[in-house]
């Protein structure tokens, strides 16, 4: 038991400021002024002083790949290089520096060519002047674009005869793959890579989580089947780790079931959404229905304006409908990966066919991204109760590549989440990292300046479709908690939720909006603990 007094407490319950709270458990057992709080005080109890420190709820940050970023930290780091060159000299670095054997595969992702001085795609004569003894593949920043260097190819056996697969593109000049590999393409690649060990797994976790705690993070809900490789693996590592009370947050799984195989292996170890624990459960089924922006594959009802192409879908109607309906028959919540319109409509017709399926139930089927809406389409998501779960950081790295690619009018439509917030959508937000930073002040930041960190552009990009502060405080914690069935539970300060929260270094509703990326986390608290 403790009790928390002279704090700013931001409670997020009907913006109440309160100045005290006490915990009993894991639990807010009363929220109010510090004399009142102080009243319950009993034998022996901890008084801890806030100081006049802001508190928040803990956020909930309701989609990342939360593995995929521990893995990455160890290896060769693409994030930052701004030329082809230099992604050539960093990697060589990297197998000297490391002891590479030949052989061994190198992989990583986040390379973005947008920042490239000549701002081309990388392929595999460019990866072959690294190495020839190593089969290589680095993924683009979104994770829908890969290159392969020649013995990457072979490896996965990919030649001048390889088909397209469904939902994928090989490249090809003149029929030859120049290793460049769009959407499920990739998975020529992924499936020559060993599936990581429950060991493997657990290990790289634990190296992972101070790092999400320090950014004020008790609730993450991450998907990591990709990047483990193995699904049974991936549970057990997570349950053995929540077992020995060692996850210091909680973390909500969502699972890339890709076709009716994976939902089938899922019934066959008796998963489905819901608890495991208080600190862990199984969290959505998760689709992909396009690729992204950077890549060009978004699916698009109108081309690109600057390619002529109108992105990839991953699956046909009737194959969509069947998995949507699948999932939720074996016990699973949806969420499906859209950034494009076309991509958006296909989905919001499977889920008009769930919601005829199943009448009375509370479904809250989410779309992940959302990126290029327009008002015929946030009307469907209202009419349907769907969630928007977006990611605010996008707008600080894909402002200036936007109007290039499909034009003036239909930006002004997108990474519209104003216009969400005042149709009445649940809108949870989330950082998708690694491919943005999980820092969720960062997320706040974009949401109510849409500037980039450097601060442009100067007056915001399409600033009418800023947030308040408020506002996206709740997407980052009542919404991601409404998403995952647990608005009761988490996502504000009051009595009776679970006592998470963060203390911040500065009064984030008073600084300067362009000042709120700079403020840091002094301590986060998971169910009344601190754990950072």
């Amino acid at each position: 038991m403790s009790i928390f007094i002279n704090g700013n407490i931001i409670t997020l319950d009907n913006n109440k400021i309160a100045q005290a709270f006490k915990v009993r458990a894991d639990k807010f057992e009363a929220v109010g002024t510090s004399e009142e709080v102080l009243t319950l005080k009993e034998h022996d109890e901890e008084i801890i002083d806030l100081k006049g420190k802001t508190v928040v709820p803990g956020f909930n940050d309701s989609h990342m790949h939360f593995l995929n970023y521990a893995v990455f930290k160890s290896r060769v780091n693409l994030s930052n290089i701004t030329s082809i060159d230099e992604m050539i000299e960093t990697t060589k670095n990297y197998i000297k520096e490391n002891n590479i054997k030949k052989g061994e595969w190198i992989i990583s992702r986040g390379w973005n060519h947008n920042y490239f001085t000549d701002g081309r795609l990388p392929n595999r004569y460019d990866l072959d002047k690294i190495s020839t003894d190593n089969p290589i593949f680095f993924s683009r920043v979104c994770g829908h674009i890969g290159v392969a260097n020649s013995e990457a190819l072979e490896a996965s056996g990919i030649t001048n005869n390889t088909d397209n697969p469904d939902g994928g593109v090989i490249d090809k000049e003149n029929t030859v793959p120049t290793g460049i590999l769009r959407e499920n393409a990739m998975n020529f690649i992924f499936d020559k890579i060993p599936a990581m060990t429950k060991e493997d797994i657990k290990k790289v976790l634990k190296s992972a989580f101070t790092d999400a705690l320090k950014y004020g993070l008790t609730t993450i809900h991450s998907e990591d089947l990709g990047t483990a490789g193995d699904l049974n693996n991936l549970i057990e590592a997570y349950k053995e780790l929540d077992s020995e009370n060692s996850l210091p947050l909680r973390f909500v799984l969502q699972l890339n079931l890709m076709n009716k195989k994976a939902l089938e292996e899922t019934k066959s170890l008796g998963l489905k959404s819901g608890e495991v624990s208080h600190m862990l459960k199984i969290g959505v089924m998760k689709l992909y229905q396009d690729g992204s922006l950077g890549g060009r594959t978004a699916a698009m009802e109108e081309p690109y304006s600057d390619v002529e192409s109108h992105g990839v879908t991953i699956y046909d109607q009737r194959e969509l409908d069947e998995l949507v309906l699948g999932s939720q028959e074996a016990g699973f919540q949806i969420a499906i990966h859209a950034i494009g319109d076309r991509a958006m409509h296909m989905i919001l017709n499977s889920y008009e066919k769930l919601q005829a399926a199943y009448p009375n139930t509370d479904l809250r089927p989410i779309i992940i991204h959302c990126q290029f809406t327009n008002k015929k389409l946030l009307e469907r998501f209202k009419a349907l109760k769907v969630i928007p779960n977006v990611q605010p950081s996008f707008v600080m790295t894909d402002w200036p590549i936007v109007e290039k690619a499909v034009g003036k009018e239909r930006a002004e439509e997108s990474y519209n989440w104003k216009e969400m917030l005042d149709l009445g959508l649940k809108v949870s937000f989330s950082s998708d990292a690694p491919i943005e930073s999980f820092n969720p002040l960062y997320g706040v930041y974009a949401a109510v300046t849409r500037k980039s960190l450097k601060g442009d552009p100067k007056q915001g990009w399409y600033s009418n479709q800023n947030l308040t502060i408020e506002e996206a405080l709740k997407c980052f914690t009542l919404g991601s908690a409404y998403m995952n069935f647990e608005e009761s539970l988490k996502g504000s300060i009051e009595k009776g939720k679970l006592a998470d929260f963060a203390v911040l270094s500065e009064n984030i509703l008073e600084v300067d909006k362009d000042f709120i990326k700079n403020i840091k986390i002094l301590n986060t608290y998971v169910g009344g603990k601190k754990s950072y």
